[in-house]
């Protein structure tokens, strides 16, 4: 620049434009160029696919690691499982059987103590002999459902004759028999 001469503005490289481009900046890919990448990146995957998918089937064929590895894991936790419900349908069945048992054991329990409590009731308490005839006296029960209960016992005695009494007739009397 000389002095006193106009200003000049600095050089700046000329830009470069592709044939066919209008402007500046960089060119855009066309169709067929993505098409081409589409096709690539299909028959990318697919191969991982089927590579990757073998390699992995390959470790859970039956003898290799990872299938013994899945089966047990399989099997003891279907053994859970299993237990778990066992324990449950057990439960329930203990249950219903134990319920039947212990309600027929209840019921023979039960009648044998009530016909136990009845028979002291009506039989008043006192010890009775197979083969023994009695002289009783009978009274109004104190237990409900017992039509009547006895207020005195005499065994009667052999070779003795009785009848009513003459005096009441609600007594029994004896009187040795005649040879």
């Amino acid at each position: 620049m000389e002095a006193g001469g106009p200003a000049v503005p600095p050089q700046t490289p000329p830009s470069y434009v592709a044939p066919g481009a209008s402007g500046g900046g960089p060119a855009k890919p066309s169709g067929l160029w993505w098409a081409g990448a589409i096709v690539i990146a299909i028959v990318l995957a697919v191969g991982g696919y089927f590579f990757g998918s073998n390699h992995e089937a390959d470790k859970y064929k039956p003898g290799a690691s990872g299938y013994q590895e899945i089966y047990t894991a399989g099997a003891q936790a279907g053994t859970a499982v299993g237990d778990e419900a066992g324990k449950k349908s057990g439960a329930r069945y203990g249950k219903k059987v134990g319920y039947k048992s212990g309600n027929a054991d209840g019921i023979k329990e039960g009648t044998a103590n009530g016909t136990a409590a009845g028979a002291k009731a009506a039989l008043g308490g006192f010890s009775w002999t197979n083969g023994t005839h009695y002289i009783v006296t009978t009274t109004d029960p104190t237990l409900s459902g017992v039509p009547t209960a006895i207020a005195t016992q005499s065994p009667m005695q052999p070779n003795t004759e009785y009848a009513l009494c003459q005096a009441n007739s609600a007594e029994v009397c004896s009187k040795p028999e005649k040879k």
